[in-house]
């Protein structure tokens, strides 16, 4: 599979920002993003986009019969094979694949991808070390040099209730790290990046480490460094 076909990017970052690329094709696409950070812009267009569609669309209950295929799926695996065996079945699949297609294509037309570029300084993913993606990251800078990152969340974070998980900036000529704030765990959440320490980001690496609800208590990491990455520059402006 050629992934450096644009089409094929936006096709699959539509798929996993609307659920429906599952299994090992989601695990092996988070390990490309982690390798190919600029994808990160895709997924957010994607997310973005999805989302106002969702919000714009008027609630509808659902049909008695999806509630029993719940209850079918959760407490009868077996009758729920059967069933997904069904020639029914694999035309819903088709349809559903065929639609994001569609949609897909509908909107790369649509939308100047130029645009979602320009917002970005640079974009990181972070990942563990067994290549399970927790976070992806956004930096923007404004006129008066002011930056904050954006952090999402994504589905294959382990989630620790009991504790925090901390983001540390690891400046390529200092002995201690720089505490960035507390990632979350749901969702997303937007950071604060004063410009003192932005300038230096430059070569500088990330990493997360486990500490206790609110934070670490010494301004330096006491947990275990779980998840780590990189910023990558998009356009000019954060380490030229």
């Amino acid at each position: 599979m050629r992934y450096d076909n644009p089409e094929l990017v936006e096709i699959l970052s539509a798929e996993y920002v609307l659920g429906t690329l599952k299994g090992a094709a989601r695990r092996r696409f988070e390990q490309l993003v982690a390798q190919k950070p600029s994808w990160l812009l895709s997924i957010q267009w994607w997310e973005r986009h999805l989302h106002v569609m969702v919000d714009t669309l008027p609630a509808q209950p659902p049909h008695a019969r999806v509630w029993a295929n719940i209850q079918t799926q959760l407490f009868n695996k077996s009758a729920s094979r059967e069933k997904s065996a069904t020639p029914w079945s694999a035309l819903f699949k088709f349809l559903s694949t065929a639609i994001v297609a569609s949609v897909a294509t509908f909107l790369i037309l649509q939308s100047p991808k130029e645009a979602v570029t320009e917002q970005y300084e640079a974009v990181a993913m972070l990942s563990s070390k067994t290549a399970e993606s927790g976070w992806h990251l956004s930096l923007k800078q404004n006129e008066a040099g002011e930056a904050r990152i954006n952090a999402y969340s994504l589905a294959s974070l382990v989630q620790k209730p009991s504790n925090a998980y901390e983001l540390w900036l690891l400046p390529e000529n200092s002995a201690k790290p720089i505490s960035l704030g507390l990632l979350p765990q749901r969702g997303d959440k937007t950071l604060e990046v004063p410009s003192a320490v932005l300038a230096q980001f430059k070569n500088s690496n990330l990493a997360v480490s486990i500490e206790p609800v609110g934070g670490s208590p010494t301004g330096q990491p006491t947990g275990d460094v779980v998840y780590q990455g990189q910023l990558i520059n998009v356009k000019k402006g954060l380490n030229s």
